[in-house]
């Protein structure tokens, strides 16, 4: 009998904002403890680092220009079925659904039960979330398998801080504590152009206090993870479950002066990912060899649940032999991708990484500048490297159905207007130049 699979998601976590991967500036017990029973891939990274792109990757297998959701509100191809769907209806699954979605133009019910919506502030509803799945776990009384996905808000509570401006409200407390303030990061002055999420003019105190309230709110989602985590292991269901944590996208966190998410800095675009299965799942295995993408949930659940897997899913790989020990020809590179201010796509291998814009690219040694503080894309030693990744943008592009404005697009396109023909051009100009 296939096992049951729990998902749960939280929003705009940032990848070294858990106490267990060293950072002293938060206390996350509850992740922690996930993270010392199960197996944490340490390189990992979100399709596109936006809500609504991100999370309609994890339930389709596919990339933010192959379904739709190229930003937030953009509609989602009706035509693609989503996890809930087809677990439902291939593998015989119950599949719920408790907490966001935020899927435009896919109402969760199509595939999923919906004990509760969630709510827009996790301040307010992370905790009734996290209540609600448990007592799901505590009074399911059938051995029929589940899929429950479960999504959390916080940290993402931060981005109402961030529209303060600085020096009103609650950021007013910043000089009343400067003693408890994290420091900013080391690459916060870095000179690097500032493409998205410039805030007004804070003061460093501003920025720190900040940090410290992401931080908080970090270690309030912390305790309803735990409470989710807990009552699977307290459950008749704990020996037969597949546990996946993982966020939609990181956030700015100060780190090259930025908040929030949306462009392709390792800060919003590399997320946490942990999967747990006592006795199935290695404990306490960090691996920081093999690069994963939330591209991979829709293929990893699909394979443990033992049915084929969602239709064109070209570029996800299913965890399953990763997190089994066996030895398997891993991808060399991931892809990531926005079109949050400018298009933007990027290739990541394990020492470098390339940021394509429109006009230019930024090339970046992350294993000697982890912090991308200094753009080599024109230094000649770097030459092949560039030209290496921009042979594998032209094959990415190759190996996907970019979507183009259709029918279905019609009439539900949001105030931004048509993205997608830039889109379009831009990759199939980008895949006849490296073919020439």
């Amino acid at each position: 009998m296939p096992p049951n699979i729990l998902f749960v998601h939280v929003d705009q976590l940032h990848h070294k904002a858990l106490s267990a991967y060293g950072n002293p500036f938060v206390h996350t017990p509850c992740m922690d403890a996930i993270v010392a029973e199960g197996f944490s891939f340490m390189e990992s990274t979100t399709p596109m680092p936006q809500c609504c792109p991100a999370r309609a990757s994890w339930f389709t297998g596919r990339m933010s220009k192959e379904h739709g959701v190229i930003v937030n509100e953009f509609p989602l191809n009706p035509d693609l079925p989503d996890l809930g769907q087809w677990l439902r209806d291939k593998g015989g699954y119950d599949c719920i659904h408790i907490g966001k979605w935020h899927i435009p133009n896919r109402d969760v019910r199509q595939g999923f039960t919906v004990p509760h919506p969630g709510h827009g502030h996790g301040e307010l509803a992370d905790a009734d979330v996290a209540r609600a799945a448990a007592a799901v776990l505590r009074n399911r009384d059938t051995d029929k398998p589940f899929f429950m996905s479960v999504g959390l808000l916080n940290p993402h509570d931060c981005c109402y801080f961030a529209g303060a401006e600085g020096g009103i409200g609650k950021f007013g407390l910043a000089h009343e504590m400067l003693d408890r303030l994290p420091p900013l990061p080391a690459n916060f002055a870095t000179d690097t152009p500032i493409r998205s999420h410039r805030v007004g003019n804070w003061s460093e105190e501003d920025w720190r206090y900040y940090i410290y309230t992401y931080y908080r709110l970090t270690e309030m989602v912390d305790r309803e993870v735990g409470r989710i985590h807990q009552a699977l292991r307290a459950s008749g269901f704990s020996d037969n479950t597949l546990f996946i944590l993982t966020s939609d996208h990181g956030d700015g966190l100060g780190f090259h002066q930025h908040i929030q998410k949306g462009y392709l800095y390792e800060e919003a675009w590399r997320v946490p990912a942990v999967v747990s299965w006592p006795g199935r799942v290695p404990a306490g295995k960090r691996d920081t060899h093999h690069l994963v993408s939330g591209i991979d949930i829709a293929a990893t659940v699909c394979d443990y649940a033992e049915v084929e897997p969602l239709p064109k899913m070209t570029i996800g790989r299913s965890w399953r032999p990763l997190l089994e020990g066996r030895h398997v020809d891993w991808r060399s590179h991931v892809i990531g991708e926005t079109s949050v201010g400018p298009l933007a796509l990027a290739v990541r291998e394990a020492h470098y990484k390339t940021v394509f814009y429109t006009d230019h690219a930024e090339l970046y040694d992350i294993r000697y500048d982890p912090l991308e503080t200094k753009d080599v894309s024109g230094d000649p030693v770097h030459a092949a490297t560039l030209a290496r990744h921009r042979q594998h943008f032209a094959e990415y592009v190759r190996s996907i159905e970019v979507c183009s404005l259709s029918d279905w697009a019609q009439g539900r396109l949001p105030a931004q207007g048509d993205l997608y023909t830039p889109c379009v051009e831009w990759y199939r100009a980008m895949a006849e130049g490296a073919s020439a």
